[in-house]
């Protein structure tokens, strides 16, 4: 063999398969990571896990009817608006603890102390005060409407 010697085709051996695999996971928990952390976190929330206070029963809050429930020590004001359209607000008035009254008539949500009027969304529509009142999210299961604790912005 007049060239020299002849190379055999390179094979890869257990480090090399062990090296590839650790890169792989590496880069599959990397882009799990940022899809995880890019996701919203209500896709990542299962409702049905979550704590939840009992609202009524589906056929007991007819439409344009409201309850006040507690959470721990806060009040919560929940307004069912329409066929299956709930919503729930904080009970209390900001500037002095009373508890809100939902208005039918209107579709407003008042206070009857220091006469502030928020519209079904917790938004001020009129009085002495710009901070809108905290949202919770509804859910209905089984056919009982549920508040969670946790605020929904």
């Amino acid at each position: 063999m007049a060239g020299g010697p002849s190379l055999a085709p390179w094979e890869p051996g257990f480090n090399e398969y062990l090296l590839g695999g650790v890169v792989a996971l590496t880069v599959f928990t990397i882009v799990m990571a940022i899809t995880l952390f890019l996701q919203p976190t209500d896709y990542l929330q299962i409702q049905e896990l979550q704590p939840a206070a009992r609202v009524a029963d589906e056929a007991d809050f007819p439409v344009g009817a409201s309850r006040v429930v507690t959470w721990g020590p806060e009040a919560i004001l929940v307004i069912h608006s329409g066929v299956g359209d709930y919503h729930a607000l904080q009970g209390t008035s900001s500037l002095e603890g009373c508890i809100l009254q939902w208005d039918p008539a209107s579709l407003r949500v008042v206070s009857p102390c220091n006469f502030l009027v928020y519209d079904l969304h917790g938004n001020v529509v009129r009085g002495l005060t710009t901070v809108p009142l905290h949202r919770y999210t509804v859910f209905v299961r089984q056919g009982t409407v549920y508040v969670t604790g946790r605020y929904r912005e």
